[in-house]
């Protein structure tokens, strides 16, 4: 016979229930809990759960019921902005609906118990409680430990740990959780509490303790759920897209500024050695030597064009690539003549796929050319931009490649090297094989030259065809 009050089993099991939940659920969004108000929501969701109770609201209604006037339980408590005071009650929520679907199955292995025993005996329920309790403070006791929490975006403020209530109110001006990505937040944990809803649900239907009119007002708001979040999670999907895709660029511009930075240093270094060139050359021309200085001015302006021609480049990955390729090139006494004759801003290559393809073309002509013996080493690299492709040319002096190596260099690898992987060509295959571009390989004694074609985006395709077209009819007229 159950001898325990409805009320005592409101006290015993709702009031620390929303207690645990609560207090995980602010550790994992990175905040520390406030004792006096988890005690205020403990007390305030017992009653709301005791009032549902004697109102008889339909079965399975009355956990979603409970869940919404805990959301609204702690925002009145605490304060919080909406956006964290849901994803802490549905992160918590989560967890603790996890724990109890799990907690409940083993006591009723264990206990010999039904769930209709559960439902309707206070005792047994205040027993299969206690379990589901222990893991909840053990997980608090873990977060609390360790400092785990799944929403970081606080820790920030505070390395040593979670916020206290001042400190996050300090910093609540800065906080980056805004509506849109708590819209992908609340899209992925939403289905998680509802599927935890229906689990209990189906159990309850299965063990026929759930009335017949009951089920069909809950089957029929669950479908209206369902719908809903079909919608949401097909904005969420497009949502995310938009982020990953704002990340790229983020991570592009980002290295497009170190790139930046590397030809700035090369700059300022030649700008320091300029002085002590000029003394150079004051010398020769004081000692007769013109000859001399007129070569030593030839080579030192040669360098210094180099490096003011890459930096007029508007793709600084490129630039970059083509610069640290320049040094190489003269590490190993190989002429190297660099020519970009039209704006690289359109280049449908991303500066990843950009820096693989140029760098493995041209890391092949200075090794084609350092194997040859003689004055003629040399290396040309041309960049061109026709009607509706870009075309990459590149030349080298060194021996030619014969027809059957032709047939098999680009296929994964092949080399005729040793230590090498082989790949650089495939890669190359690849990337030009993407984007639909073509290669062509002409080689004879004199000298070996690649040329890549890689078409222009369709959109850009297109305005410059019709650019075109209206430039033609303008001179026409």
């Amino acid at each position: 016979m159950d001898t325990i009050t409805p009320f005592f089993s409101l006290l015993m099991v709702s009031f620390p229930e929303a207690v645990l939940v609560a207090s995980l659920g602010f550790l994992l969004v990175g905040l520390k809990p406030w004792w006096r108000d988890l005690l205020i929501i403990g007390v305030l969701q017992a009653g709301f759960s005791y009032i549902i109770r004697l109102l008889q609201v339909p079965f399975g209604l009355h956990s979603i019921f409970e869940i919404l006037l805990f959301v609204l339980n702690i925002r009145l408590v605490t304060r919080l902005p909406y956006r964290i005071v849901l994803l802490a009650s549905l992160l918590g929520l989560i967890f603790y609906g996890s724990v109890e679907t799990i907690a409940v199955q083993f006591m009723l292995h264990i206990e010999g118990f039904s769930l209709t025993d559960v439902w309707n005996n206070n005792s047994i329920k205040i027993i299969f409680f206690l379990p589901q309790a222990l893991v909840m403070l053990i997980f608090i006791a873990a977060c609390k430990a360790f400092n785990i929490s799944l929403i970081d975006y606080t820790q920030e403020y505070n390395r040593s740990g979670y916020l206290s209530r001042k400190e996050f109110q300090d910093n609540l001006k800065v906080d980056i959780v805004n509506k849109h990505n708590l819209f992908i937040f609340v899209v992925v944990l939403l289905p998680l509490l509802l599927l935890v809803i229906l689990n209990t649900t189906f159990e309850a239907a299965r063990l026929n303790i759930f009335p017949g009119e009951h089920f069909i007002i809950f089957n029929g708001l669950m479908g209206l759920f369902i719908i809903v979040l079909t919608v949401l999670s097909t904005v969420a999907v497009k949502k995310i897209g938009q982020y990953i895709e704002k990340e790229y660029e983020a991570k592009r511009a980002e290295e497009n500024l170190k790139q930046i930075k590397q030809l700035i240093d090369s700059s300022r270094k030649q700008r320091h050695d300029f002085h002590h060139q000029l003394q150079t050359i004051y010398g020769l021309l004081e000692g007769g030597s013109y000859e001399r200085a007129r070569d030593y001015i030839s080579r030192a302006f040669g360098d210094i064009s180099k490096t003011a021609e890459l930096i007029k480049i508007d793709n600084f990955s490129i630039g970059a690539l083509l610069y640290t390729k320049i040094g190489l090139a003269e590490a190993r006494n190989i002429e190297m003549e660099i020519a970009v004759e039209c704006s690289l801003k359109e280049i449908p290559l991303t500066p990843h796929e950009a820096s693989s393809l140029l760098g493995n073309l041209i890391d092949n002509a200075l090794e084609n050319v350092e194997a040859k013996a003689g004055e003629s080493r040399r290396v040309k690299v041309k960049i061109v931009r026709e009607p509706g492709a870009y075309v990459i040319i590149i030349s080298n002096t060194g021996s030619p490649i014969s027809p059957k190596i032709r047939e098999t260099m680009f296929k994964p690898g092949f080399t005729t090297k040793e230590d090498h992987s082989g790949l650089g060509l495939s890669i190359v295959k690849d990337i030009v094989s993407k984007h639909r571009g073509s290669i062509a390989i002409s080689s004879d004694t004199e000298e070996t030259t690649f040329t890549i074609t890689v078409p222009l985006k369709k959109e850009v395709r297109l305005n410059e065809s019709k650019s075109n077209g209206w430039r033609n009819r303008k001179l026409s007229g």
